[in-house]
């Protein structure tokens, strides 16, 4: 191994950072794996993680970070998902906890650089958006500290999962047909992400009433279970489909409506805003995304340190306190924030002050 780089790739079991290891040793780099202990009930790596380094040679850091994960980011997004919002996890870990013990690992080996298995891709000033647009993780990692970005290597970037996948089989990999994990860190089947986070958290539920054009309809079993633009899931009939127009995290009640023209939002505001490019233009044409799996659409922005006005071409529907709005240009991740101000309020406020 002598005269090769040595490189730490984040590692759980999984196709993707298996592969990832197996493509990053073809290139010439010495491989060290790290894996982080996250889940409560998780003591030890994963055995297809351990079987698959020894199998292939690759030293294997386990980090236990259990008691971090609890406190800076299984607590936060609980009191978030009982104050009524609807937080995005994955995001606040990768920056506060997840990439941070990364480097500090990776730097501690010596390593010339950290690779994970996202798919997300580089160009020498950010990040970008993965080759598979159906496999895009850039939307996860948009909290990520600039300066760290040069030392990241993706080695999916530009593969789609079925090409990943068929690479696995001709490796012979035990994990090539694995089933990707959803939320692996603190997941247990057959109950809600709020109720696992609030049951860990040791918080009580907070249940209210559920309204509708002023009047009492029923009651629910309690905030952090209930996102605005949801659609069923309360067990009340209106006769009409009906829409989670607002959450009061004051007295607990969730405001129904039956129109869903009332959900509609052209203005909201990010606040924690993290830029991984130069601060855009004021009104700078861009594109957001505040899901996950929603479609990006067109918008101009208004950028202010750490925090940024947003306004779209189109209405937006349901714009939820608490989740996450990234910013493109084109496939270019420019920066993003926390939803703040995202409710039908804010779009009738901003459309007076229009006319």
């Amino acid at each position: 191994m002598t005269g090769r780089k040595k490189i730490a790739v984040a590692m759980s079991g999984g196709v993707d950072s298996s592969a990832a290891a197996l493509l990053l040793r073809r290139e010439g780099w010495e491989v060290h794996g790290v894996t982080l202990l996250l889940h409560p009930e998780v003591s030890t790596a994963d055995p297809a993680l351990a079987r698959f380094c020894a199998e292939q040679d690759i030293p294997l850091a386990v980090v236990d970070a259990r008691r971090e994960f609890h406190d800076r980011v299984i607590e936060p997004a609980a009191r978030e998902y009982n104050a009524g919002r609807t937080p995005n996890p994955c995001c606040e870990c990768n920056e506060v906890l997840k990439f941070a013990l990364l480097e500090k690992c990776a730097r501690e080996l010596g390593a010339a650089a950290l690779a994970t298995g996202h798919y997300v891709r580089t160009d020498g000033e950010g990040l970008r958006r993965g080759g598979d647009r159906a496999k895009d993780q850039s939307y996860f990692l948009y909290r990520l500290r600039r300066e760290l970005v040069p030392f990241l290597r993706f080695p999916l970037g530009d593969l789609t999962k079925p090409e990943v996948r068929a690479f696995a089989r001709a490796e012979n990999l035990a994990c090539a047909e694995r089933p990707d994990s959803q939320d692996a860190c603190f997941a247990v089947p057959g109950e809600g992400c709020g109720d696992t986070l609030l049951r860990r958290a040791g918080l009580p539920p907070r249940p209210g009433r559920v309204t509708a054009d002023g009047k009492t309809v029923g009651t629910h079993a309690g905030i952090h279970r209930i996102t605005v633009g949801q659609r069923g899931g309360l067990g009340i009939a209106l006769g009409v489909p009906a829409y989670v127009k607002r959450i009061d995290p004051g007295n607990c009640d969730v405001e129904l409506c039956t129109d869903r023209e009332q959900l509609a939002c052209r203005s909201f505001v990010l606040t924690r805003v993290n830029w991984q490019r130069e601060l855009p233009a004021a009104g700078a044409d861009l594109e957001i995304q505040i899901r996950y799996r929603s479609r990006p659409a067109r918008c101009r922005v208004f950028p202010e340190d750490t925090r940024c006005r947003v306004e779209t071409a189109e209405p937006l529907y349901a714009v939820t306190p608490g989740q996450s709005g990234v910013i493109y240009d084109r496939d270019r991740l420019v920066g993003g924030g926390v939803i703040e101000l995202g409710t039908p309020e804010v779009s009738k406020t901003t459309e007076k002050g229009k006319s």
